[in-house]
């Protein structure tokens, strides 16, 4: 809980600030667990799919966390976008973990390892910089990529450092 005093005799406690905080941390830790179980989809490609799936369900969970109405379609745009702005720099990782599965046995597991941290730790910091936007007043209206793509890259290098340890 929040205490906010307003002057000497008056605090107010503010638990719906905590709420918001705990279900959004529990929105985005279940959002990076499926996008590790995405990863070991075993057809190349269709693991991006499922990876860009869980990270849109994430955004509209975290939307609901505050309140916000936000369409399937709305969430595509904006996963399609974010995902852009992390796959230039991870380019390697991400299509060289989806296209090694077209290799049999091994390639399957190289591919899935190289995916599930790439894809965990982009949802990760998805879900940080949605949380960071929505906490300062924001809106899924209000949302610009291009004002967060310095952010959402710090955040992707932390997680992925976490996922490499």
């Amino acid at each position: 809980m929040t205490a906010t005093t307003i002057d000497a005799e008056t605090t107010v406690i503010d638990e719906s600030s905590d709420t918001r905080l705990h279900k959004a941390g529990e929105a985005i830790s279940s959002a990076t667990k499926w996008s590790l179980a995405a990863a070991i989809v075993p057809v190349p490609y269709l693991d991006l799919a499922a990876l860009a799936a869980v990270q849109g369900n994430m955004i509209i969970n975290l939307a609901e966390v505050y309140g916000e109405k936000v369409s399937k379609q709305t969430v595509r745009g904006l996963v399609s976008v974010l995902l852009g702005t992390l796959l230039p720099a991870n380019l390697a990782t991400a299509t060289v973990g989806a296209s090694a599965k077209l290799v049999p046995g091994f390639g399957t597991l190289v591919g899935a390892a190289s995916l599930a941290a790439f894809g965990a730790a982009a949802t990760y910091a998805m879900g940080k910089v949605f949380v960071r936007h929505f906490e300062n007043g924001g809106t899924v209206a209000s949302f610009k990529a291009e004002n967060i793509q310095e952010d959402l890259k710090a955040e992707f290098a932390k997680a992925a450092d976490k996922t490499a340890e």
